[in-house]
């Protein structure tokens, strides 16, 4: 139970500084040449990655609540939210990084 409660706070921390870089990254794209750069493409990237790291986040946090409440495994479902909600971030800032040209 320790494992999947460790892995679940670092699955909210993780989405939750990826949203407040990602709100960063937006507010600081002062200067983007059309040739080099597509804010909009930027601010898809980076919206959609967040979206999907929150859905995946708040899935997973109530899969394995339910497999703890049932006392079955429950550690692999918060291991996998973790991974797939840091994979979304990691996707965006990548989609982020490809818009903009950095």
């Amino acid at each position: 139970m320790a494992a999947s409660a460790a892995a679940l706070v670092v699955a909210v921390a993780v989405a939750s500084i990826s949203a407040v870089a990602g709100l960063f990254w937006l507010l600081f794209l002062d200067y983007c040449p059309p040739e080099t750069c597509s804010a909009e493409n930027a601010w898809i990237a980076v919206c959609v990655a967040l979206a999907v790291a929150a859905l995946v986040t708040v899935i997973g946090g109530a899969v394995t609540i339910a497999r703890i409440a049932r006392r079955t495994i429950a550690w692999p479902v918060a291991c996998g939210t973790l991974a797939l909600s840091a994979g979304a971030c990691a996707i965006g800032f990548a989609g982020y990084v490809s818009a903009t040209g950095i």
